[in-house]
């Protein structure tokens, strides 16, 4: 039987990804110095006291737009890499099929993502979460690339055509992308890779 504790939590829960999804909306929209507290409450149509009771400074607020964003996308590529049977050689194109993915059904996630790693060139407290997002994709790409140095170079340059995609005004070559991923992926694959087993991220080790 669900206590009034456990329906106290779960509404905060609830009301913390509200104004989660408002602010990754904000940051997509209108880049990351538009995250403020009042913005989000106008997003999700609630008081600026909500916001700050669950996000009490501007960092916090940012941080955990960062996080929720990344770990919704990162994970998401999680599940798709361990529903191949744990084939290793699927992962240059369940990759390439997700950066499509990503600029076309989650363009408004992966916007927010990409404008907050931008802001961490600025913001040393968001430089831990995009070491952890980086790293997940990395984790993700290794059992391919052979080893870990492989998988963070990878990493990085698929990162860099999706942003290339989402800043460019002209029409997104979506089978370009795709192709682009995946050969990446491949060129990049060690002569003689590491055996490794297939990991859901949060369940790894650090």
């Amino acid at each position: 039987m669900q206590t009034e504790s456990d329906g106290r939590l779960a509404r905060g829960a609830a009301r913390r990804n509200l104004l989660l999804d408002a602010a990754v909306r904000v940051v997509a929209r209108a880049g990351s110095g538009s995250l403020t507290h009042r913005a989000v409450a106008s997003e999700a149509q609630v008081s600026i006291a909500s916001v700050t009771y669950h996000f009490p400074s501007i960092g916090e607020l940012r941080r955990e737009t960062l996080q929720y964003a990344g770990s919704s996308i990162g994970l998401e590529l999680a599940d798709l890499v361990l529903a191949a049977t744990a084939r290793v050689d699927d992962i240059p194109e369940i990759c390439a099929r997700y950066a499509v993915r990503l600029v076309v059904e989650r363009r408004v996630e992966t916007a927010a993502v990409f404008e907050l790693i931008v802001a961490a060139a600025h913001d040393e407290d968001l430089r831990p979460v995009v070491a952890v997002y980086n790293g997940m994709l990395a984790n993700l790409l290794m059992p391919y690339e052979g080893d870990q140095g492989r998988a963070q170079t990878v990493g990085a340059a698929i990162q860099g055509l999706l942003l290339v995609q989402l800043a460019s005004a002209f029409p997104i070559d979506l089978a370009g992308l795709g192709e682009a991923v995946a050969d990446l992926i491949r060129r990049y694959r060690a002569k003689e890779p590491v055996a490794h087993g297939l990991d859901r991220p949060d369940q790894q080790d650090n």
